[in-house]
C-alpha cells in the first residue's frame, strides 16, 4: 500500500486517511452524538469518493469521441482566451486594455471551469476532505 501511495505522490493517503479516521472515530465514539457525527462524516466522504468515481467514468466513456473533444475545446476556449488577455494586460502595462471580468456567474466559475480540465477539482475535493477531518479533530 505504501508503494502505491508513493507512486501517487501521497494522493492515496490523502483520499483514504480521512475515511479510515472517520471509521476509527466511529468505533471510538463514547456517545451517540459523536457516533452520529462520525457516521455523517463517513457518508460525506463516501459520497465524495462516489462523485470522483462517476466523474472518472464519464471522462473515460467520452474520451474517445472527437465530438466530445471538440465540445470541450469550444467550451473552454472563451475562458482561456479571457484568461490570456487579462494576464497579458496585467503584465504589459503599456497596452492598458482594461479587460472587464466575465459577467456573473461566469466570473465566479471561470477558475473552477479551467481547473476542472486538469482534474484539479478532484484533488481539491480530497484536500477539502482532509481539511474537514483536521478541523473535526480539533473540536
Amino acid at each position: 500500500m505504501s508503494i502505491l501511495n508513493w507512486i501517487s505522490g501521497g494522493l492515496l493517503d490523502k483520499i483514504t486517511n480521512p475515511l479510515l479516521q472517520a471509521y476509527r472515530d466511529k468505533l471510538a465514539a463514547d456517545t451517540s452524538d459523536k457516533k452520529l457525527e462520525a457516521e455523517q462524516r463517513i457518508k460525506q466522504l463516501e459520497l465524495e469518493q462516489q462523485q470522483r468515481n462517476n466523474a472518472k467514468e464519464i471522462r473515460l466513456a467520452t474520451s474517445g469521441f472527437w465530438e466530445m473533444r471538440l465540445l470541450t475545446f469550444l467550451i473552454a476556449l472563451p475562458f482561456v482566451i479571457h484568461l490570456w488577455i487579462v494576464a497579458w494586460d496585467t503584465w504589459d502595462t503599456s497596452i492598458n486594455l482594461r479587460i472587464p471580468s466575465l459577467p456573473a456567474p461566469f466570473d465566479e466559475w471561470q477558475g473552477a471551469i479551467l481547473l476542472s480540465f486538469f482534474g484539479v477539482t478532484v484533488i481539491g475535493s480530497g484536500i477539502k476532505a482532509v481539511a474537514g477531518a483536521i478541523a473535526y479533530k480539533k473540536k
